[in-house]
């Protein structure tokens, strides 16, 4: 009984709602005209800036990083002549893109939506620009840490070629000097 309770359940829904349709009161009535009928609403004719302003943010979907503004080849003029079209019918520019990237994929966008993998792409380029800054800086400071020592080099007395002759004369008598500078025996 369990197992017929579904079968039952579609058979008597499907019954219920015969009869309801059966039931209901069937009204047909005619239209009346209209006295004056009203003209068609023109249509808004796009502008040529509109029509720049969406092929600029789609791609050409054969060609390799060419916008739609610039390309020339067949299949992009039929794309311009849709979007006048889709354009005077009164659809917006987000519509048009929108309508382009469901047809073509995210890859007839111009610019990245900043969003999903995308933001690990944008991510990535900003962790290059910090590194390259931190390795510039390093190698700023060490150039300037490098110039500190030859100046610092630089201005020490030099040694004299006298202290050094006398220096290798005591070690072949094998007396130390206690002239030395800085303390050396």
């Amino acid at each position: 009984m369990i197992r017929r309770l579904p079968a039952l359940l579609a058979v008597l829904a499907a019954a219920s709602m015969g009869f309801a349709a059966l039931t209901s009161p069937a009204v047909a009535s005619a239209q009346t005209p209209s006295p004056t009928p009203t003209p068609p609403a023109a249509a808004p004719t796009p502008t040529e800036e509109q029509m720049i302003a969406v092929e600029h943010q789609l791609l050409c979907p054969l060609c390799v990083n060419e916008r739609l503004d610039v390309c020339t080849i067949a299949v992009c003029m039929d794309m311009k002549d849709l979007i006048r079209e889709r354009l005077a019918a009164g659809e917006t520019p987000e519509q048009i893109v929108a309508f382009f990237e469901a047809r073509y994929g995210q890859r007839i966008r111009a610019d990245l939506p900043r969003r999903g993998f995308n933001l690990v792409l944008f991510g990535w380029v900003g962790g290059a620009i910090l590194a390259t800054g931190a390795a510039a800086a390093y190698v700023l400071y060490a150039m300037r840490r490098d110039s500190r020592l030859r100046r610092a080099r630089a201005a020490s007395p030099p040694m004299d070629d006298a202290w050094v002759d006398r220096l290798l004369e005591d070690t072949a008598d094998g007396a130390p000097r206690d002239d030395a500078p800085g303390g050396a025996r």
